[in-house]
């Protein structure tokens, strides 16, 4: 159990949702997704149970419809999007962390076991890569250890030869998308010394290319874990919040430099300590810092708002309040779905008053406005989230 578990509610009790208990997937009625819904699957349920729960956001209504759930509950597992399926990697059951890996097929509205994970990992960092292929690193095993190992999923996963330069656990990772290193990973951040801290400053660059990791030249500016990572236009990464080693939230963030292989302080600092928030690209280049909360300390504070980096000016603007509190939330971009919410920013579930929330709301970037969606039809804390193809 990792240590922001820890001082939620103890350990995740054994029962799965009980929307789902007992039902098999063979007698789920599919639904059957369109082109720009988002499937919202797994977390943690309104008790904090692991959960198997999975349904989809339609724009078109601005409503929730429920899907067929998964094999196993998937708890802060990691998901992407490859060839068409959505993959749900790992993260924990009721019971342990989990190597298992589903493949939610969007013409069939069903999941079906992928080939598994060789290593059981939870807070690890899963991107897909240039080359259609899934990256995952480090993460902590089934003993509470971070991990030095990383492996590649194709048609099914492979360790690969070479080990991160350190092992790490609750580190951030995004795939530069510009400049001199585009489609490389930045890796940085995390803990190395078991479930708890102290924190990582140093980074590193994985190459798809050459199949190594690298540390960076330069370190980060403080020691963060439970950070987020985003992957800037011009091939920057923009690095937010995280935990300190009193495990307070750092309001602080960062700007790696693929060129310079150096991080540098943005020009101010957030309007707050943020862990376990949402950071989102939107479509204009800014990003959405959205929610988190301040500590893992039993005085945590859940936060309801959210404020908008500037790469152009290395600002962060004055913070606007959302429509709920949440922490461990998911924020999905929605496109292609041909309505009026398209370049809008789904922002659903999280944790608030001890559960997992059924509340959701959408970003409009244009009219700086959160509006309240449908209440979702289960608890998602710690869920993931995919905009189906």
């Amino acid at each position: 159990m990792n240590i922001k578990r820890g001082f939620r509610t103890g350990l995740l009790a054994i029962a799965v949702a009980a929307a789902y208990a007992g039902v098999s997937q063979a007698k789920c009625v599919p639904h059957i997704p369109k082109t720009g819904d988002v499937l919202v699957s797994g977390g943690e349920d309104v008790n904090e149970n692991a959960a198997r729960n999975t349904e989809f956001f339609d724009p078109g209504t601005a409503t929730w419809l429920t899907g067929c759930p998964t094999k196993v509950p998937h708890d802060e597992a990691q998901i992407a999007v490859v060839g068409g399926r959505i993959l749900l990697i790992g993260g924990e059951t009721t019971k342990a962390h989990t190597k298992i890996t589903e493949a939610y097929t969007p013409s069939t509205g069903k999941f079906k076991k992928a080939s598994s994970m060789k290593a059981s990992r939870e807070d690890f960092v899963a991107v897909k890569l240039n080359d259609g292929s899934v990256l995952a690193v480090g993460g902590f095993d089934k003993h509470e250890n971070p991990q030095n190992t990383a492996e590649v999923f194709k048609t099914g996963w492979k360790i690969l030869a070479q080990k991160t330069t350190v092992p790490r656990a609750a580190h951030c990772g995004a795939v530069m998308t510009g400049g001199s290193k585009s489609g490389q990973v930045l890796i940085a951040g995390g803990t190395s010394a078991g479930e708890n801290p102290p924190g990582l400053k140093s980074a590193e660059v994985f190459n798809l290319a050459t199949g190594a990791f690298v540390a960076t030249s330069g370190s980060m500016n403080f020691a963060r874990a439970y950070a987020d990572a985003t992957a800037l236009p011009d091939g920057t990464v923009l690095i937010t919040g995280g935990i300190d080693d009193s495990l307070i939230a750092r309001n602080t963030a960062e700007i790696y430099d693929p060129d310079t292989d150096d991080f540098s302080p943005t020009a101010n600092n957030m309007s707050i300590g943020r862990v376990d928030h949402s950071a989102t690209l939107l479509p204009d280049g800014t990003v959405l810092v959205a929610g988190g909360e301040t500590s893992f300390l039993g005085a945590t504070t859940k936060l309801n708002t959210a404020e908008i980096y500037d790469p152009g000016t290395k600002l962060f603007a004055a913070p606007m309040t959302m429509n709920d509190h949440r922490d461990d939330d998911t924020a999905t971009v929605i496109s292609g779905s041909g309505t009026a919410l398209d370049g809008q920013v789904l922002i659903e579930g999280g944790f608030f008053n001890l559960h997992g929330e059924n509340t959701a709301e959408t970003y409009d970037p244009v009219g700086k406005t959160f509006t309240s969606t449908a209440a979702m039809n289960f608890g998602h804390g710690t869920a993931s989230a995919a905009l189906i193809p």
